[in-house]
This record gives C-alpha cells, sequence and structure tokens, in this order.
C-alpha cells in the first residue's frame, strides 16, 4: 500500500490551496496536506507534522516565503523548499535558487508544478540515503579503527616483554641460572602472543563483517 507523502501548505488565499490541490491530484500525486498562514503555525508545523515537502507563497499579509525559507533552513534543512508565487521576476528567481531554495512556479503555470515536486522529492530521498549511507560508514571506520587499535596493544606488549627478557639473558655465561628463569618467562610469553595471533585471526571475521 502507498504511503502519502505529507505536504506543508504556506499560503493565505484559499482559492489558490483549492486550485493547488486540484493539480496536485489531477497529475496523480498521493498525498495529504496541512495548510499554514502565520510564522507560528509554521514553526509548529515544522515541528510537529514533519512534511515531506514545503509549497509556500512568496508573500503573505502577516509572513513570507524568504523568512519561512530561512526558519526551514534551521528547523528542516532537508526538506525540500518550493516557492509558488503569483508573480516572481526571472531574476529574484535565480537568486532564491542560488541562495538554497529547492524550485519555483508560477500561480498560472501550476502544470509546472508537480514534475518539480516529484524531482524534488527523488533528490531529497537520495540525499537521505547518501546520508544515512555516509553515517553507517563512519560508525564501521570507527569501529574498524578501535579493532585495529586493540589488536596493535595485544600484539605490541607481548614483544615488548619478549625484548625485555631477551635482554636479560646471559649469553656470555649460558650456566647463569637466571637464564633459565628467563627461558621459562620467555616460554609463557610466546605462548601469549600465540594466542593474541589466533584472537587477531578469529576478528578477521568480524572485520569481514563490518565492511560489508
Amino acid at each position: 500500500m502507498r504511503t502519502a507523502f505529507k505536504i506543508l501548505i504556506l499560503e493565505d488565499n484559499q482559492s489558490d490551496v483549492d486550485l493547488l490541490q486540484r493539480e496536485l491530484k489531477r497529475n496523480g500525486l498521493y498525498f495529504v496536506c496541512e495548510v499554514v498562514q502565520t510564522r507560528e503555525s509554521f514553526e509548529n508545523a515544522l515541528d510537529n507534522y514533519f512534511p515531506d515537502i514545503i509549497l509556500s507563497d512568496f508573500t503573505l499579509p502577516a509572513f513570507d516565503g524568504i523568512s519561512a525559507f530561512n526558519i526551514r533552513q534551521i528547523k528542516a534543512p532537508d526538506t525540500p523548499f518550493i516557492i509558488v508565487s503569483g508573480s516572481i521576476g526571472e531574476e529574484r528567481s535565480v537568486e532564491l535558487i542560488r541562495d538554497g531554495v529547492t524550485d519555483y512556479a508560477l500561480k498560472d503555470k501550476l502544470f509546472s508544478l508537480c514534475p518539480k515536486i516529484n524531482r524534488a522529492l527523488a533528490d531529497a530521498a537520495i540525499r537521505k540515503e547518501k546520508k544515512q549511507t555516509d553515517t553507517e560508514l563512519k560508525k564501521q571506520y570507527e569501529k574498524l579503527l578501535k579493532v585495529a587499535f586493540l589488536q596493535s596493544h595485544q600484539v605490541r606488549v607481548p614483544i615488548a616483554n619478549i625484548l625485555g627478557l631477551y635482554s636479560l639473558f646471559n649469553f656470555e655465561n649460558a650456566e647463569d641460572p637466571m637464564n633459565g628463569k628467563v627461558l621459562q618467562m620467555l616460554k609463557l610469553v610466546a605462548e601469549d602472543l600465540d594466542k593474541t595471533i589466533h584472537e587477531i585471526v578469529q576478528n578477521t571475521s568480524e572485520i569481514r563483517d563490518i565492511i560489508k
């Protein structure tokens, strides 16, 4: 079963809202929407409605599209934001796109809006997936670093012990009683190192699982 995507419409003219909704339905878009007119209701919708996309008029009596966009940048920066205006110059449109507005459409040319909505939602889905992938890769990288550090530490300790015991061995006097103790300790350290190496080999399978 399809899930309806959520549209937040910032518009004070109910006739324009009705025209907008009819155009979207005529083009087969499956959606639910919430209509707001003020800054307070817009912020509340971002905090509680969690829209998939925002359609905003450019000028309202008590609010405006630019202010709404700036609020969206703070509260929901990944949510597509499309300006739907009765009149907006080409130069101003270019400035809006450059500033980060997803797209714009004219109210007397609503036929262009649905393709822009579909494209914006598709792009947002790609960005969301990439963000999730990047987050997962970061977690995997940090886990790999931890495994590598632990394995490196596990190897360094017995090797340092071996080198230390080696310096205690009396090569000039093989009969030195201390040599027997040194050899016995070397045997224990070597067994510990062998155990560590086996653990590292086992951990290799864990690393393979991490990077899959």
